[in-house]
């Protein structure tokens, strides 16, 4: 018996290294070629997987000779045991599927039912999902698979639509123009023949013009792309003598002639 336990851990632990060696090899393959490996989570829980199953195989064959009385003294129990399995294998199963179909793959960012944010991995049990605030979120798997999945900004770029204000006494015209120019002249709108960067007449606000630009950018350029964006429409402004206007309240008092004697 201390034989067996002692093969049976052999292989299991040469599986596990062999796991570990083969995804260091695919790294290596990867980095040699410049080129980044998409989802090394996923990609380390399937080789885990295929070795651990193939591990087991190995022991039940080779430490278990004969299985028939193991399979025979399972009897009821096995029944028992496979009804209170059912809903996590119905997990393992949708995971199985998400990752052959690549319904979501790591460093996606998407919505599935309530939750917003980004894959971080696809377990046999959870799909874990970091949300834009920094939660981490546990969605099972059968859960992801029968949910509406949202995918945002599949590619590398993405549009932000930004609205500015600008005084009554501007002409629409020359508003369009100025606002134009910034976009145009902006290094890190993305310019492309999928992809147009405009601006148009957004409403009569009360106390502004309204026009609203969509442009392009990389999605890693957020942050930058808006900054810039801003400071380019405010020194535009300023240089044309155009001031952004503020929110602003006209009292007229109407005087009213008294009829009586003092």
């Amino acid at each position: 018996m201390v034989i067996k336990l002692t093969v049976s851990l052999v292989i299991f632990l040469t599986a596990y290294y062999s796991s570990k060696f083969v995804f260091k090899i695919i790294q290596k393959v990867y980095s040699r070629k410049n080129a980044e490996l998409k989802a090394p989570n996923t990609i380390r829980l399937v080789l885990n997987v295929v070795f651990f199953l193939l591990a087991a195989m190995i022991i039940l064959s080779v430490v278990f000779e004969d299985l028939v009385p193991i399979i025979t003294g399972i009897g009821i129990s096995g029944i028992i045991v496979g009804i209170a399995l059912q809903k996590p294998l119905e997990n393992v199963f949708s995971g199985i599927f998400l990752l052959v179909g690549r319904a979501i793959v790591e460093g996606d960012v998407v919505k599935i039912g309530d939750f917003s944010g980004t894959i971080e991995e696809v377990n046999l049990n959870h799909t874990v999902l970091r949300t834009f605030d920094g939660k981490k979120v546990l969605i099972p798997n059968m859960k992801v698979w029968s949910s509406q999945i949202v995918h945002f900004w599949p590619g590398k770029v993405r549009r932000m639509e930004m609205i500015v204000g600008l005084p009554y006494e501007v002409d629409v015209a020359v508003a369009l123009e100025i606002l134009k120019k910034v976009i145009d002249e902006e290094e890190l709108v993305f310019r492309g023949n999928s992809v147009s960067n405009f601006v148009v007449f957004n409403g009569f606000n009360s106390s502004s013009i309204d026009f609203k630009l969509y442009f392009w950018f990389e999605r890693r350029n957020y942050f930058d792309v808006q900054n810039a964006i801003a400071s380019r429409i405010y020194k535009e402004l300023k240089s044309r003598g155009i001031s952004i206007p503020f929110p602003q309240l006209d009292i007229h008092v109407k005087e009213l002639s008294g009829t009586g004697s003092d």
